[in-house]
């Protein structure tokens, strides 16, 4: 992924590398992977100290600013987040019980995170509240929770509507998707179960669908079948509920969703979910568990904004900030793979991301230089790495995992001693 050739070729491919000059792709992506993975950056100028400390040149500001103004650069480094996706991920978690999680070849879990950019870039990258900062962005992931990776990101202007990033039905097949209620539909629901995938989702308070079948911890609630939810909302006793609901649908179908209510003291409103798994895969009590998993994206997070200088960058050129947020992803997806490598060729015992995101300057400083010499080393490099980590980034408290974790929703580590 990160060899000369293959970046060279990459460059090129998207038109960010015409003649090979001080500032060869490799060394462009090298200084930039060190300096947002593991320093504090708040100017160009700590990007091109970084450059020069790696390469041993004197390369100037402008020259350096140049290559990263250029539209193709933000196209060039999403098109290297895509590669470290994809070739440098691998599961690191798996269902415990075959028949319940083991069902799904994998849970993914959607949202945005949202940040303001400079107000020159109001224009392209309007913001929801214009009031405060006219300019912000949103980036939308999705988040394999057995790969523990991200799968993929959009990024868009944040005054764009969360419900246009969905996943295409057709990719979810025999998949789990966990979103929150501002990604919904009640046509996505049906196009994704058509393709044979499954979801709990949360629901809008607003949705009104008709109450076929209610149950309770305390068994049937018939009083409330037949009604329309919102007519009986305020019977609705202040528990965990199981619904069997359907909405009318165009050209005379019907749409029939499982739906369970869970009810928030703190907030003194119930939580509705949307799912089509049946009971006797997930009980009503596991599907609400099972949608904490969606905190896992919120980690991810994060870790961008934390430890990989995923903020405003005081810019008001538009390819420079997309260029810089894709290669704050790139700093972060790269440590999340060192983690995983060591934890599936280590010690067999689990290691903590966030705690390897913030081991950044540690263990980013030679691997990178290494490779600049063309990899000479690697093999010793990638041994001092995975026993830094083994020593330093392991998950704290491995039994609380197990016991209020995301261990207890049914998934287990691969390759991890119990």
């Amino acid at each position: 992924v990160l060899g000369f050739r293959p970046l060279v070729a990459r460059a090129r491919a998207t038109g960010h590398c015409r003649r090979l000059r001080d500032i060869t792709p490799q060394r462009l992506v090298c200084a930039l992977l060190e300096a947002l993975g593991s320093l504090r950056v708040t100017t160009i100028a700590d990007l091109l100290r970084t450059f020069n400390a790696q390469t041993g040149l004197s390369t100037r500001y402008k020259p350096f600013h140049k290559r990263l103004a250029q539209p193709e650069f933000p196209v060039f480094m999403r098109q290297l987040y895509l590669d470290i996706l994809r070739k440098l991920s691998q599961n690191v978690l798996r269902a415990a019980a075959p028949e319940q999680l083991g069902r799904f070849t994998d849970i993914l879990v959607l949202d945005g995170s949202s940040f303001a950019v400079h107000d020159a870039l109001a224009e392209t990258c309007g913001g929801r509240f214009t009031k405060v900062r006219p300019a912000a962005v949103e980036l939308h992931a999705c988040v394999s929770v057995f790969q523990d990776q991200v799968l993929e990101t959009q990024l868009a202007p944040d005054k764009d509507a969360e419900r246009d990033f969905l996943p295409a039905p057709h990719e979810l097949a025999g998949k789990l998707l966990l979103a929150d209620r501002g990604y919904p539909s009640l046509e996505y629901f049906e196009q994704v179960i058509a393709e044979g995938g499954s979801l709990p989702m949360r629901a809008k308070s607003n949705m009104n669908p008709k109450i076929r079948r209610a149950g309770g911890p305390g068994g049937r609630l018939p009083r409330l079948e037949g009604h329309h939810l919102r007519d009986v909302m305020k019977w609705l006793p202040r528990r965990r509920l199981d619904l069997d609901v359907e909405w009318e649908r165009p050209h005379g179908r019907t749409l029939a969703l499982r739906m369970v209510l869970v009810w928030n003291p703190s907030t003194r409103q119930f939580m509705i979910l949307l799912t089509n798994v049946g009971r006797r895969i997930l009980t009503a009590r596991q599907v609400s568990e099972l949608y904490r998993l969606r905190w896992q994206i919120e980690l991810v997070f994060k870790e961008w904004k934390s430890f990989a200088n995923l903020h405003e960058f005081a810019s008001a050129n538009r390819h420079l900030v997309e260029g810089l947020i894709w290669a704050s992803l790139c700093a972060a997806a790269l440590k999340r793979s060192l983690a995983h490598a060591s934890q599936r060729t280590g010690g067999r015992v689990a290691i903590s991301t966030q705690r390897t995101a913030k081991c950044g300057i540690h263990i980013l400083h030679d691997l990178l230089r290494c490779i600049l010499e063309a990899f000479r080393g690697l093999r010793a490099v990638l041994r001092n790495i995975v026993q830094y980590l083994l020593n330093n980034a392991t998950r704290a408290h491995p039994k609380r995992d197990r016991a209020r974790g995301r261990l207890r929703f049914g998934i287990e580590y691969v390759g991890v001693r119990a």
